[in-house]
């Protein structure tokens, strides 16, 4: 399959991945709050979008499981006309009652529910059809009990409850969302109790009160160890993920991340009939700082180039990455060939003006070489390596620290045409 061709599940998924590295490498605060949070004793926050990205996450994670959870009261209610008539033997002035709350209210919320919960569970709006499928549930419950003393015929106060352990327990749902259905649950059968004719013993006691609360409150802590359980798993399965993206020493996107930007760059482009301008830097006589100097010394010299390297890449879909070694790429997007040799020698001479020792070789410090070209349409990225390379090795040959750059018109008439002809130094 060509790039062209690339499924918008595969390309929205590569878009996710993309995002998360943005995060990793541009934020390093948040990547500390995640070591704190996947250590967290209690329900932490994550700042500002992040939580966002957290709760849809979550919801996605446990939309599978709360359908089924959905289909569960759908076949115990739905088989009522198998059972309503042994629960009620004598009370059959109750069972249309009953089927109507079931067939015309609970069934349609659960049905909704169960939908959008298999189909789009990441949606916030897929949350609320399921908490309220739950909560009409509970309502329906409680006022079929209240109907069902005024006939003589007594249910357990905790009949509502179930609807509460399904939710909260099984449905894995945030800490505030339960809160929240608990508040709803207790303010309408206080409610209930409050009208309730005492005559009925619909009323709770005292009692059921005291079970109540000690049911309610043991679902809510709960309901606290699965925020934690999941917020922590959460922020430990992100911190992986910038393993997988983020080089550890430079704090750049690694390779990996890097080849997936290119493949997204490269359709934007194409969509958008812009130019992309990419290169290959090198460090140079990088050996003999290691040689020299030490390995912690040749280190902190790729973190400083890696600094430098980052101010280059700040637009949306520009991107600098260390590919390995001493070697980095950098993607400049809506960039022509002009602007791309004009960057790469500002980023040449910056490099430079750090003045990091490296004696014995070249001028005696740090320098850097470059070879770039100007992206035609659908070159494949192996094929802008090899280009790049050889542009960069044409670099090294020239003497080092300089930028040589590839034939506008080699780019056009690729892959026939071949050779670096530009050089700045």
């Amino acid at each position: 399959m060509s790039n062209s061709q690339t499924p918008p599940a595969t390309e929205a998924l590569q878009e996710s991945l993309l995002a998360d590295f943005e995060d990793y490498s541009q934020q390093p605060e948040f990547v500390r709050k995640l070591d704190a949070v996947s250590r967290a004793t209690r329900p932490t926050r994550f700042p500002g979008a992040h939580e966002q990205r957290f709760q849809s996450d979550a919801r996605g994670a446990f939309g599978r499981i709360r359908a089924l959870l959905c289909l569960i009261p759908m076949a115990l209610l739905g088989s009522s006309p198998l059972w309503g008539e042994r629960l009620l033997p004598h009370q059959s002035e109750l069972l249309p009652l009953l089927y109507l709350g079931i067939f015309g209210l609970i069934m349609p919320c659960y049905l909704a529910a169960a939908w959008m919960q298999w189909r789009r569970p990441a949606r916030l709006a897929s949350e609320i059809v399921f908490i309220l499928a739950f909560l009409v549930m509970a309502v329906a419950l409680e006022l079929f009990r209240q109907r069902a003393a005024l006939e003589g015929f007594l249910l357990p106060s905790s009949l509502a409850g179930c609807a509460l352990i399904s939710f909260i327990i099984i449905g894995r749902m945030p800490l505030q969302d339960s809160a929240v259905f608990v508040l709803l649950y207790l303010a309408f059968i206080a409610a209930c109790d409050a009208i309730a004719p005492e005559q009925t013993a619909a009323a709770r006691s005292g009692m059921d009160w005291i079970v109540e609360g000690f049911f309610i409150g043991v679902m809510l802590m709960g309901s606290v160890s699965n925020e934690i359980y999941i917020r922590r798993t959460w922020a430990a399965q992100q911190l992986l993920k910038s393993l997988a993206y983020v080089d550890p020493l430079t704090g750049l996107p690694n390779r990996r991340a890097f080849e997936q930007r290119y493949e997204l760059v490269n359709r934007h482009a194409r969509r958008e009939h812009k130019r992309v301008f990419f290169a290959l830097i090198d460090m140079d006589f990088f050996k003999n700082l290691y040689d020299q100097y030490g390995h912690d010394y040749g280190d902190g010299v790729l973190v400083e180039t890696g600094v430098v390297l980052a101010v280059f890449a700040r637009r949306p879909l520009d991107i600098a990455a260390r590919l390995g070694g001493e070697e980095f790429a950098l993607l400049l997007y809506y960039c022509e060939e002009a602007d791309g040799r004009a960057r790469l020698e500002e980023l040449r001479q910056q490099i430079e003006s750090l003045r990091l020792a490296n004696a014995g070789v070249g001028q005696g410090w740090v320098t850097t070489s470059a070879g770039g070209l100007l992206l035609p349409p659908d070159m494949p990225l192996a094929e802008a390596y090899r280009r790049a390379d050889t542009a960069l090795y044409e670099a090294k040959r020239q003497g080092r620290n300089r930028v040589v750059i590839t034939n506008p018109a080699a780019a056009l008439d690729w892959p026939e045409a071949v050779g670096p002809v530009s050089v700045s130094a």
